[in-house]
């Protein structure tokens, strides 16, 4: 039983130590994931910054802003100029800034956002000695 036991093991280490190197495996793909990662925790910042409005009173009831972000991004890994250089990743995007309006807090929340402003934001990531993309 041992002796089976040991072929078997010795059979998948083989197989694991002789599979190629997935995609995933690679900076760039790595990227594709960080990258994925990064917009989703845009996503609820977004909505923990609609929870947490401050309204403000203005002549015609109240008024809220909150910061946003755009689904519509770029991610990329730069091109590396000297290959002992950590890949660089970037990730571009918008950051809005909304406004809501209303004659109460509860009527304005219930508002469609205004964007009052837009910056075109530029993230720069490096890719870690560890193997991992780093802010």
């Amino acid at each position: 039983m041992k002796i089976g036991t040991i072929l078997v093991a010795s059979v998948l280490l083989a197989q694991t130590a002789a599979r190629p190197t997935l995609a995933a495996d690679t900076p760039a793909e790595k990227f594709d994931v960080f990258c994925a990662e990064w917009m989703h925790k845009l996503e609820v910042r977004e909505r923990d910054n609609q929870r947490q409005i401050h309204w403000v009173p203005n002549g015609q009831g109240v008024e809220g802003q909150y910061v946003g972000y755009s689904s519509e991004h770029v991610c990329k890994v730069k091109p590396q100029a000297d290959a002992k250089a950590p890949p660089v990743g970037i990730i571009i995007y918008t950051e809005y800034r909304y406004q809501k309006r209303g004659n109460d807090a509860v009527l304005a929340e219930s508002t469609a956002p205004q964007a009052i402003e837009a910056t075109e934001v530029t993230e720069i990531f490096r890719y870690g000695k560890k193997g991992q993309w780093e802010y």
